[in-house]
């Protein structure tokens, strides 16, 4: 059965299609994509450069914290450095819970705090010396901000806590796991695709349940390109290096990318439309297409360039094709 046009949601794309059709005029486009903030009014552009401004003043003021310790360092007596990082993070502590943490101001203040808790625990670690191994710093420091996480309800805070967790399993593993490792270790990134895939999928579950403040398009971006990379890496090792050891591990990993990459596609083109993450895929693609190219071409290094450049001209092209062909598939589907 055909939908009702009245109630089919308003998109840019549609607005342009009645554009082009003469359905609209121009003035009535730029009107239209304003009263659906594609086009940003004067209040929406004030409100970006208040964020912004939030943001490179908050990233200045821990940056200069940071680099006043670096620069004082050995003028500084333990009371001072202690409690200078102390107040500095019971400030903005307060500051979060006087605005209220439905605030962005608060949200932002909160990950400032969290960021200097990591330059507390560092500074711990040098003035006393401790001799613990650089793991713990991090499994540490993202454990004591898992609460203002849990509370923040804020995007980067998230993607802070998944980053410390990613510094922490490498340096455990290069510290503790398997200390002798060199190069590419198959095992470690199996471990961070474990890691990256769980919160890939913790982000999908978001999408589905309507999670605004997790919904945010760029951390599902960041987070899958992780995802792949950790994947792709081996995968090219597997391609490019004459060294078989771990065959098994690296099968796997060929494999495991494989398989992701053919589940991402068939997800983000039949179940939830994603063209970036699309995308995404087929940059992995090629890249990977690319590398066996070039361990199978015969011939001599010149003759191999052109051939690899003629592969990635017509790589690139068939890509671009079939991404606008599923857009515009998209736009019908929705029409």
């Amino acid at each position: 059965m055909q939908k009702n046009p009245l109630d089919i949601p308003i998109s840019s794309n549609h607005l342009y299609n009645l554009a082009r059709t003469n359905q609209l005029t121009a003035s009535a486009l730029e009107y239209s994509l304003r009263k659906i903030k594609i086009i940003p009014n004067a209040k929406t552009w004030q409100k970006i450069i208040d964020n912004l401004l939030l943001l490179l003043g908050t990233i200045l003021l821990v940056v200069g914290i940071i680099f006043f310790f670096a620069y004082n360092w050995a003028d500084l007596n333990y009371f001072s450095k202690f409690g200078l990082l102390q107040a500095s993070i019971l400030i903005l502590a307060v500051f979060a819970s006087w605005r209220g943490l439905e605030r962005l101001e608060a949200k932002v203040a909160l990950l400032a705090t969290a960021v200097l808790l990591g330059t507390l625990l560092a500074v711990y670690g040098q003035t006393y010396q401790t001799g613990a191994d650089a793991f713990g710093l991090f499994m540490t420091w993202a454990i004591l901000i898992i609460p203002w996480v849990l509370l923040g309800s804020f995007a980067p805070l998230w993607l802070l806590l998944l980053v410390l967790l990613n510094l922490s399993l490498i340096l455990y593993y290069q510290q503790v796991i398997n200390p002798s490792c060199y190069g590419i270790c198959t095992d470690l990134y199996l471990l961070l695709f474990m890691l990256n895939g769980t919160a890939m999928l913790v982000w999908e579950n978001a999408q589905q349940r309507n999670i605004a403040w997790l919904r945010r398009h760029w951390l599902g971006v960041i987070i899958f390109s992780i995802a792949l990379i950790v994947l792709i890496i081996p995968t090219l090792y597997a391609i490019l290096s004459n060294n078989r050891q771990n065959d098994l591990l690296l099968m796997l990993a060929v494999s495991l990318y494989l398989t992701t990459t053919a589940l991402a596609l068939w997800y983000y083109r039949y179940q939830r439309h994603d063209l970036l993450l699309l995308a995404a895929c087929i940059l992995g693609l090629l890249i990977v297409f690319t590398s066996l190219t070039y361990k199978l071409l015969p011939f001599d290094n010149v003759l191999n360039m052109l051939i690899l450049a003629l592969v990635i001209i017509g790589q690139a092209t068939l890509a671009t094709n079939w991404l606008q062909a599923v857009a515009q598939t998209w736009q019908k589907e929705a029409q």
